[in-house]
C-alpha cells in the first residue's frame, strides 16, 4: 500500500503536521495574573506591600504592567480588544498568553485577594 500518491502530497502533510506542531506549542503557555497598576494608586501600594512580596500562585505568575508604561505587547492586546478596558486599578486580569480569560476588579486585603482568586478557578 502507497502512503503517498505523490511528493507535493507528502510535503503537504508534513508542513501540515509541523504548523499544528507549532501551534500547539505556542499556545500551550501557562497562564498569569497581569495586575494593571497605577503607580500613584494606594490600593495598588497596599496590595504591593501586603501580596506582591509574598505572592502564593506558583503555576499563576504574577505580572505587574505599570499603565503609565504599558510593554508593547500589552498595548497591542488592548488595542486589539484581546484586553477589555480598563476602568479602575488595581485590576487583576488572568491571561492566557493571548487573550483575556477573566479579572478581578480591586482589592480590600490579603486573604479577599486570595478568596476571590480561588472562586475564580473553581468555576
Amino acid at each position: 500500500m502507497k502512503l503517498f500518491h505523490n511528493t507535493w502530497e507528502k510535503w503537504a502533510i508534513i508542513i501540515c503536521v509541523t504548523v499544528l506542531l507549532i501551534l500547539g506549542i505556542s499556545s500551550a503557555k501557562a497562564n498569569e495574573l497581569l495586575m494593571a497598576h497605577n503607580p500613584m494608586c494606594g490600593i495598588c501600594q497596599n496590595f504591593l506591600q501586603e501580596v506582591g512580596v509574598d505572592y502564593e500562585y506558583e503555576d499563576l505568575p504574577l505580572v505587574i504592567i505599570n499603565l503609565y508604561n504599558q510593554p508593547n505587547w500589552f498595548k497591542e492586546a488592548y488595542a486589539e480588544g484581546r484586553i477589555k478596558p480598563i476602568r479602575g486599578t488595581p485590576t487583576f486580569i488572568i491571561w492566557n498568553g493571548r487573550k483575556e480569560l477573566t479579572r478581578i476588579i480591586g482589592y480590600a486585603d490579603k486573604q479577599s485577594f486570595y478568596n476571590d482568586l480561588d472562586e475564580v478557578f473553581q468555576k
